[in-house]
């Protein structure tokens, strides 16, 4: 016996199957991607961490001074505590507040804190790694590798993953040419194009909005994982794979909305950095340059988190590396995207929700004044597994269930999941079919290879024109 299999004999629920249909997902069950989170991916990651900042101690020294050694010293001490924590699945604890900690910060411990407590009660006794629900455990994962950062004197803003991403975007450079290549040539027919043509376009930049969520960092653990060949030629491919396209759905809403007249606004929340976020700018750019949106507001995460989630950090990079290439289409599309930032047409957008465990169905009670923003939207477009996840509260749904029903009411406006599965929840599917995926491929769920465009499409919420 392992190691590694000797500290999981304290863990007393422990059980060798899948997630029951209805439940929300823990790590107890063991064979699903939850029990891979804690006893596999979160140790490797948190591992990766400890690393890089050894590996980079002089660079860091060098950036933020001479006492920041001895907070890298206590940064890989806290990380590898809450490593061990983890692998022995020992309760979850409060986070810590020092003195001179923001009003913010202040605010967000308490919140963690009364919501810990909130769990306790909820489970009768303090929550442990692989016994509570995953999505409050590895969110909180996350929130503890921020605290120790936040914990030291120099380290406060440093964002661990940052090289990750960039070097996750650097290795998809020649994808990210030939779909700027292609954007571009949408910008320029942006007077010609017919309502036909417009639409078809839509359904494309959709996909490629959808595919590159396949460029997820937290789901290879920290491992490179970009983007590789033309995804222009790939799309027709990967058609077999899209289990749900609500494509025309988002059309309508949007065409609707045009036609009532006033200003149409798109919302659109992240997932991840690298080759994922500039084609999510690729689907933004399109929707501008065509005056199908006039006003976009994308949503960052206001940390570091599930290792490659953007920040305002990671957006601003984005566009100074695209300018900084030498590829002149890259460049041509990194000046248009600043120059629709500098113009008021879009706007970053940063909340402290996203970085919460709570799911959406919760957001309209912890956060109204979110929720009344994304109300104001004639569509909100969600990004990624995680946002899914949350969209659903991480239940392993009857694959056929209604998507609407899994949303358990958060439906601020007609909105549009793009995603990757790569958790053990999903709703919204045709009879039969992910019991077919089932036979043919246990895992399918855990992959990433399958993907779906799911919209409100039953919601019958009619299109607003925001102010």
């Amino acid at each position: 016996m392992t190691e590694r299999q000797n500290s999981l004999e304290g863990i007393t629920d422990l059980q060798d199957t899948v997630t029951p249909f209805g439940v929300q997902l823990r790590a107890k069950y063991k064979r699903t991607g939850a029990y891979s989170t804690f006893n596999d991916r979160v140790p490797v990651i948190l591992t990766r961490v400890i690393d890089s900042l050894s590996r980079d101690k002089d660079e860091i020294v060098k950036k933020y001074g001479k006492s920041s050694s001895e907070d890298v010293k206590q940064v890989i001490g806290y990380i590898s505590k809450l490593k061990n924590e983890i692998v022995t699945n020992k309760p979850l604890i409060p986070l810590i507040c020092v003195p001179d900690e923001s009003p913010e910060d202040k605010e967000n411990i308490k919140m963690w804190n009364d919501y810990l407590e909130e769990r306790t009660k909820i489970e009768g006794k303090v929550p442990t790694w692989y016994n509570t629900v995953v999505l409050y455990a590895e969110c909180y994962s996350y929130r503890r590798v921020i605290e120790g950062f936040k914990l030291t004197k120099t380290l406060r803003s440093y964002d661990p993953f940052a090289k990750l991403k960039e070097d996750s975007f650097d290795g998809s450079t020649a994808s990210a040419i030939a779909v700027a290549n292609y954007t571009l040539g949408q910008v320029e027919r942006a007077q010609q194009a017919s309502s036909a043509e417009l639409k078809h376009e839509l359904a494309k930049f959709l996909r490629l909005s959808l595919w590159g969520n396949r460029c997820d960092l937290s789901l290879s653990g920290g491992a490179e994982n970009g983007q590789i060949g033309n995804p222009l030629e790939l799309l027709n491919a990967l058609e077999k794979d899209l289990l749900v396209d609500d494509s025309n759905f988002v059309w309508d809403v949007l065409t609707k909305a045009q036609k009532k007249g006033g200003q149409v606004l798109v919302d659109i929340v992240l997932d991840n950095a690298g080759y994922e976020l500039f084609t999510d700018l690729c689907l933004a750019t399109f929707l501008t340059a065509h005056n199908i949106a006039n006003k976009i507001r994308i949503y960052v995460k206001d940390s570091p988190w599930f290792i490659s989630d953007v920040t305002t950090n990671d957006f601003h990079w984005m566009i100074e590396r695209m300018n900084g290439l030498s590829n002149p289409d890259l460049n041509q599309l990194g000046k248009l995207i600043k120059g629709y930032l500098e113009s008021g047409a879009w706007s970053i957008e940063e909340d402290a929700f996203w970085t919460t465990p709570f799911p959406f169905m919760e957001m309209s009670q912890r956060d109204p004044t979110l929720y009344a923003k994304l109300s104001e939207a004639n569509l909100l477009i969600v990004k990624g597994d995680l946002n899914y996840r949350k969209l659903v509260g991480d239940v392993n749904w009857e694959y056929s269930t209604n998507f609407l029903e899994a949303t358990k009411g958060f439906l601020p406006t007609n909105f549009v999941s793009l995603r990757s599965i790569k958790s053990n929840t999903c709703s919204g599917l045709k009879s039969e079919q992910g019991q077919y995926l089932d036979k043919i491929d246990p895992s399918w769920m855990l992959s990433g290879q399958y993907g779906l465009i799911q919209g409100t499409i039953d919601a019958c919420i009619c299109s607003k024109t925001s102010s």
